[in-house]
């Protein structure tokens, strides 16, 4: 059974970004245009395409557009979006693969890493006991040095 692959144009209002303080006017934008996609494809797994990111950061994070018109395309549940004129490339079963080996990769190299570093603060602990115990019996040979020379 074929997956269900819907695409629609939208021109987004992001005049309440203008409500927020100047600092986060841009981030405001880009909560607004996920909020807006989410209502209206009614799905809560929307990927805002760097077209759009780009569109609303490129007069800083004070003054974003007032408006923004997006290209949206539905594919297996997950809601992809791009500005008008920009390819929306939704990923291949090859590119899904590589991400899951690279996030299996990473996963192995922080238990590996984590491994190491208890490793190594076990060590640390072990030379600082002996440290410890050394600078114990010091003090003791010094004492009974100075014994002998009187």
């Amino acid at each position: 059974m074929a997956e269900k692959t819907e695409e629609r144009i939208y021109m987004v209002p992001l005049r309440d970004a203008w409500l927020a303080p100047r600092t986060r006017r841009a981030k405001k934008a880009a909560l607004l245009v996920r909020k807006f996609l989410e209502k209206h494809m009614k799905s809560d797994n929307v990927k805002i395409g760097t077209s759009i990111n780009d569109m609303l950061w490129t007069r800083g994070i004070q003054h974003p557009p007032r408006k923004v018109r997006i290209h949206v395309r539905t594919h297996e549940g997950i809601v992809y979006s791009e500005l008008i004129g920009v390819d929306i490339k939704t990923p291949t079963a090859a590119d899904e693969k590589k991400k899951k080996e690279k996030k299996a990769e990473k996963k192995q190299r922080i238990k590996e890493e984590r491994k190491e570093r208890k490793k190594m603060t076990l060590e640390k602990e072990i030379q600082e006991e002996k440290g410890a115990a050394e600078k114990q019996a010091e003090p003791v040979k010094q004492k009974s040095e100075m014994e002998e020379k009187k």
